[in-house]
């Protein structure tokens, strides 16, 4: 897949993973649309790439994951502005050390990091299908003890904030192989959820103290992170594999509880439940 004046679509793209990426995609000649909640951290991140990449495309637009009705209305003026979408990249995430609960009534993170992009994916999901090539890209690969507590999805009992973000990009993980098979034999539109590494980013502030100075040792730039998302975004052996799960290049195993159908489709029942009491596409 060639970027050259394709339409990509980046969550939380003013820092980190989603700067760099939005960065390298520019590079590529790509139409990059940041999607920030912060209107002057996108136009900062928006001037920091033109410095980088004079005469790059770039689009900001507003949207606040932790509102339901800020998605909607993000999805609606999108589909009114934009004739295609070739990329969706959602890689916005948070990471709270305390229970907290958005406007909407969901866990912060639960919302941000996984009903949010499943909302996204699944209101522009007509546009990737309009589309010749189209990817979407989750950030979703989790340890593999994990497992969905379908009586707690929210972390009601035992809060621990570095493991309920696990179980959310678990929830995207499962999200993602189920959506793949749904979408299989109805067009180019290729799912598959990638682990780009240990690398530095604004979570490092939240995460666990020991977790936080590996990080600082081992952790690599968040533009060397960005070139696994851009190679599997280019890579024609992408076209040929949805459903796939990457550790930065390299393809990594299903493991039996992943590749579980009826855990798949009882998570992808409950999360349909939720999105169908707001969507109005």
């Amino acid at each position: 897949m060639k970027l050259s004046g394709k339409t990509c679509l980046i969550t939380g793209a003013n820092s980190g993973l989603g700067f760099a990426t939005a960065k390298q995609f520019a590079e590529l000649g790509a139409n990059v649309v940041l999607v920030c909640r912060d209107f002057q951290k996108g136009k900062n991140a928006m001037k920091e790439i033109k410095k980088e990449v004079p005469g790059a495309n770039l689009e900001l637009m507003i949207c606040d994951l932790a509102s339901i009705k800020s998605i909607l209305d993000f999805t609606k003026k999108f589909k009114e502005t934009h004739s295609e979408l070739n990329v969706l990249f959602n890689n916005a995430a948070v990471l709270t050390q305390n229970r907290t609960v958005t406007e909407d009534g969901y866990e912060m993170m639960f919302q941000i990091n996984y009903l949010a992009p499943v909302l996204l994916t699944t209101s522009l999901l007509d546009m990737l299908k309009g589309s010749t090539e189209a990817r979407i890209i989750n950030i979703a690969v989790p340890p593999e003890k994990l497992w969905v507590n379908f009586d707690d999805l929210q972390f009601l009992t035992h809060y621990k904030p570095f493991d309920e973000f696990m179980r959310t990009k678990l929830y995207l993980l499962l999200y993602s192989i189920e959506l793949s098979k749904r979408l299989a034999g109805t067009g180019g539109i290729i799912v598959n959820s990638i682990d780009p590494g240990l690398f530095k980013s604004g979570l490092r502030r939240e995460s666990p103290w020991l977790l936080g100075k590996i990080t600082d040792l081992f952790a690599v730039t968040a533009d060397k992170a960005a070139e696994s998302i851009v190679f599997h975004t280019l890579s024609n052996e992408a076209a040929e594999n949805s459903g796939k799960v990457f550790v930065r290049r390299q393809e990594k195993m299903l493991i039996p509880y992943w590749n579980d159908s009826q855990v798949r489709k009882r998570l992808w029942s409950v999360t349909e439940s939720l999105i169908d009491k707001h969507s109005t596409v």
